[in-house]
Formats: structure tokens, C-alpha cells, sequence
């Protein structure tokens, strides 16, 4: 079905407004449609009514206001298309289309309120051989929660078999019976209550009905069903909690139980500055996650992101990043650590990412625990520039030896001001039309890692750029080889910035090759 996946990518980019296209008819004499996406739409045409207006989902796995699936397990897709009428726009209908004989006729037509068609999915929720429809309405208000309704298809009837309030949703295997579990969290009470909680539905006893439960105080935030593990699937999400910033959670099925997986020893969470991998404690399988202590505690909401592209999600952990000593007002710079669950107890070191301030740069891992970062003038407003400095590691030795007043002066005492590893810089274009050739004519060299348009009336875009050292330091003998094995090439900062396709193991290969 690629063809019918162009179509879709079609409808979104010529999407009118909120998930809608303005002339559906414009599509059906578009040039590059190929003959199956024609017949796909002429067979809608005739059931729907004059004026309609097509909608794709906010949330769905295709992307598409017409798809094709088995709902019925009998062998023949079903045409599935939701649309809203012209004189209403607060229902939303989602006509079902068999074929029978070679023609399509028309199953079911589901009408709800609804502003919009917030979720869309098609899962087995009660057997392998077919499949229910899943439609999440949005009620468009403020304070309104959205309303899941879940289908099966009998025959030429569509069956309700669930209906749920919900204000964030996800499926997915997470038993790994070859059945999709949903996950929703519920809409809060009241304003004023802290408690959250997420269901887990699934099939029991022929029905879907809640099989697992977890409770917590304060906002779930960022709620999603993906792979794990190699082997294992999750529900990942985040809390912002009313006591301190917040933790993430990792759901998985263990021992035929819902455990959460990131119950992270006080011991390993202090131990995180090392960016080595992590030691797990056991699962937690307390229905009440605020009534346990070990969690992966986060300073602020940072996504979770499959950062190295093998198909598995990785944890976020926001880290305090290396600064100045006497950088006194500086505020703490962060960086946002990602871990890979292994599968088992271990939580394995992925990479480090420094994400501020609108800046997005991968921190290379020879760089660990060898530099520090820092503001000009440790000023908190000068965002517009950031400076990684190559920070000398001390002697073990000497540091096992001396006091406290002591300990990483060999560091302080074989600083260079000079050594500088990487700027980062934001600047206006019109800054930047001035700067660059000065820079061209010194042959400096240099990186533009973007360009951000503005969106204020008046101000001009912002250009991120990133400044390569060519001066030489003062440092000698150990530490300027040591220096020079951690700069960094203009191809090398293109993809740690992630503007190349090039993969993760040539960086790192080059970055061995160059620092022997």
C-alpha cells in the first residue's frame, strides 16, 4: 500500500486547515496519483454528501482520511474514510465500505460529536483474526475531555465494545500475546486534584476491559507505547511532579505483572555524572508509583527519542553539564543524557546531547569528562554564545593524595583560556552578512548549523552557526596531544548536529582513527 501512503502524505500537505482538505475533488485529477489511488477515491465519492470535507486524524499510524483494513478478518480489506459534513462542524463521521462482488457497498456509517478526529487506529484487541477500530473525538474546549469509542465490525454492523474519557492515549503489544493493549490516561476530576493515573485495557475474558493499573501525583506528561528493548515493549512516559521536577517511568509486563522498569537506585542516580551505564534495581510492581522512592528523578521534561535510529526508544536523563569553577551567577547548563534499556537490569549509556537555549549538538564521547562549558563572562543573558573549553583531567593519583582545597588543581594549573573546543553562536542575519566575510578572509572555519526564520514582524531570522578553534594554545607536551585528539573537523560537527545522513559508527570510527 505505498501508493496509498502518497495519498495520505498528498492530504496533509494540502490539508486546508486542522486536519482537513478544502477540494478533495482536486485530488482525483491530480497527475501523480496512480490508478489504484483514483479507483480508492472515486469509490468514495458516491457515498458521501456534496460539499464533505475529508479529516485525518491528529494521532494515527497512516496519516490518511481513507485507508484500507481487515476489519472483519474475512480475508477483504475494508475502505475506511472520515469526513465532516458542510453544515455542521462539530461531528465527525467515518464511513465504512465493503466490497462485495468486486463492488464497494456501504457497511456502517459511525457519526459522534467532535470537532476534530483526535485519534485513529485499527488494532486486535480481542483475537489475532481481525481487528477493532479505535476513534478518540475531541470536543474542542477548554476543559472537555476527548471521548474514545472502540468498534468491531460484524457482518455489515459495526459493535461498540468500549467507551472511554481520556486525555492522552497510546497502543501497542506490551503483553506480547499478538494482541494491542491501550494505554490512556484519564481525565483529572477536578482542577485542583494532583492524582493521575494511567489504565491499561486489554482483552479478559472475551472483552476489553482495564487489566493493569498505576497511580501517581501530578501531570503525566508524553505518553507513548514503542520498542524498548531488542526483545521488549513499553509504555514510556513522564511525571512533572508537585514535590520536585519530576521522573520518568518505563511500563513493562514482568513475571505476568505491570512493573515499572526504572526503578533507579539512589546510588546509580548519583553515580550518573560518569555518563557510564546504569545498574537498575528491581521492578517496581506498586500500583502507586508516588509511594516509592528509587525513580528516574528528571530536572525538566526532556523527550524521549530514538537518537542513534535502531528502532528503540531511548530514555532521556537531563544532566548537569561541566562549568567554570569561578563562574559564580552562571546558570546550570544541562545536557540531555539518553539510555537504552538492555533488557534486563542495566541502563546503557547512548549519548549526551546539549539542548538549549535552541541549540541541538551531540556531545562527542571522547569529549567525557574533559571538558567544561561556559557562558562569556558567565553572564546568564549572553545565550547568544556558548563555549566548550578543553578542561585537563587531574592526576588520580594526586587527587587521591590531596585534600579537598587540592583536588583538581593539576586541572585548574594546566587550563589554557585559549584551548577552546567548539563556540556555538546565535546571531541576526544581519550580523552574520558582516561576519562571514571576516571569517572567509581569515579562512576560519565554521559551520552553519541553521537557519530560523522569525516569527515577530520586524526582526530579522537567526542564524546558528558554530566557530572551529584555529589558534594555537599554550598548552605542551601531554595535554596539547591530548587537545588536539578532541577537536573536532567541520564533517565531524555536521554530524554531531545531525545534517548528514552519515552513520553513528563512521563518526565514531573517525573519531578513533583521528585521536591515534
Amino acid at each position: 500500500m505505498n501508493a496509498l501512503k502518497t495519498a495520505g502524505l498528498l492530504l496533509i500537505l494540502l490539508t486546508a486547515g486542522c486536519g482537513r482538505i478544502a477540494s478533495p475533488g482536486d485530488l482525483l485529477h491530480a497527475p501523480n496519483l496512480a490508478g489504484e489511488e483514483q479507483s480508492l477515491y472515486r469509490a468514495v465519492q458516491p457515498f458521501l454528501p456534496a460539499g464533505y470535507q475529508l479529516t485525518t486524524p491528529d494521532q494515527s499510524d497512516q496519516g490518511s482520511a481513507i485507508r484500507l483494513a481487515d476489519l472483519d478478518g474475512d480475508g477483504e480489506k475494508e475502505l475506511i474514510v472520515s469526513y465532516k459534513r458542510p453544515e455542521t462542524d462539530y461531528e465527525v463521521n467515518v464511513l465504512i465500505l465493503s466490497q462485495t462482488n468486486g463492488a464497494w457497498q456501504k457497511s456502517a456509517l459511525i457519526t459522534r460529536s467532535g470537532i476534530n478526529l483526535d485519534y485513529l487506529a485499527i488494532k486486535p484487541l480481542l483475537n489475532r483474526s481481525s481487528a477493532q477500530l479505535l476513534l478518540g473525538y475531541d470536543g474542542g474546549g477548554t476543559g472537555l475531555p476527548k471521548e474514545l469509542y472502540v468498534y468491531s465490525l460484524n457482518g455489515a454492523k459495526t459493535e461498540p465494545i468500549l467507551h472511554r474519557s481520556y486525555e492522552q492515549i497510546s497502543t501497542g503489544e506490551l503483553l506480547g500475546n499478538g494482541l494491542s493493549q491501550i494505554a490512556i490516561v484519564p481525565p483529572s476530576e477536578n482542577a485542583e486534584n494532583t492524582r493521575s493515573r494511567i489504565e491499561i485495557l486489554g482483552e479478559k475474558n472475551g472483552a476489553v476491559t482495564e487489566i493493569a493499573e498505576r497511580r501517581t501525583e501530578g501531570t503525566i506528561l508524553s505518553m507513548q507505547i514503542d520498542q524498548a528493548s531488542a526483545t521488549r515493549i513499553g509504555l514510556f512516559a513522564q511525571v512533572l511532579g508537585t514535590t520536585r521536577s519530576g521522573y520518568s517511568m518505563l511500563l513493562a509486563w514482568e513475571d505476568g505483572r505491570l512493573a515499572n522498569i526504572l526503578s533507579l537506585p539512589k546510588a546509580s542516580y548519583d553515580s550518573r555524572a560518569s555518563r557510564q551505564d546504569l545498574r537498575l534495581g528491581p521492578p517496581d510492581f506498586n500500583p502507586n508509583l508516588a509511594a516509592t522512592g528509587q525513580k528516574w528523578w528528571i530536572d525538566y521534561p526532556a523527550n524521549n527519542r530514538d537518537v542513534d535510529d535502531d528502532g528503540i526508544l531511548e530514555i532521556a536523563m537531563p544532566n548537569p553539564m561541566p562549568g567554570s569553577d569561578d563562574a559564580s551567577g552562571t546558570p546550570q547548563l544541562w545536557s540531555d543524557s539518553y539510555y537504552r534499556w538492555d533488557g534486563e537490569s542495566r541502563m546503557r549509556f547512548v549519548e549526551d546531547r546539549f539542548w538549549q537555549w535552541g541549540y541541538d549538538l551531540r556531545i562527542p564521547d571522547r569529549w567525557q569528562g574533559k571538558y567544561r562549558i561556559e557562558l562569556p563572562d558567565g553572564n546568564p543573558e549572553s545565550i547568544s554564545e556558548v563555549r566548550f573549553m578543553y578542561a585537563p583531567q587531574a592526576d588520580p593519583d594526586a587527587e587521591a593524595n590531596a585534600g579537598d582545597d587540592s583536588a583538581g588543581s593539576a586541572s585548574a594549573d594546566n587550563a589554557d583560556p585559549e584551548a577552546v573546543l567548539l563556540t556555538l553562536r546565535q546571531l541576526s542575519s544581519e550580523e552574520w552578512n558582516r561576519l562571514q566575510p571576516m571569517l572567509d578572509s581569515r579562512q576560519a572555519q565554521y559551520v552553519v548549523l541553521g537557519d530560523k526564520n522569525s516569527m515577530v514582524a520586524g526582526r530579522s531570522s537567526q542564524i546558528t552557526i558554530a566557530l572551529l578553534p584555529n589558534a594555537a594554545t599554550r598548552l605542551s607536551g601531554e595535554d596539547s596531544a591530548a587537545y588536539e585528539a578532541l577537536r573536532l573537523t567541520a564533517s565531524e560537527v555536521k554530524r554531531l548536529a545531525g545534517l548528514d545522513d552519515d552513520s553513528r559508527e563512521e563518526e565514531e570510527a573517525f573519531s578513533h582513527v583521528e585521536k591515534h
